[in-house]
């Protein structure tokens, strides 16, 4: 009982911070919009930097900017 209630937490903040996957495209993919590779909290947290690099890219408020 207790597992699932942590899981659905869990399922729960990566709908809550994962991309908007409308802004793919060929040279800038969504990066794991699931999150089926988390396998650790180490894996979680680089799941959420993720997030975040692919929303700054699209926005184009990234330091590499073009």
């Amino acid at each position: 009982m207790e597992f699932t209630v942590k899981e659905k937490a869990f399922f729960e903040r990566i709908k809550k911070h994962r991309v908007n996957p409308m802004g793919a495209s060929t040279n800038n993919p969504v990066p794991d919009y699931y999150g089926e590779k988390i396998g650790s909290v180490q894996g979680y947290r680089r799941w959420l930097r993720d997030q975040r690099a692919f929303n700054r890219k699209r926005e184009g408020s990234y330091p590499g900017g073009i």
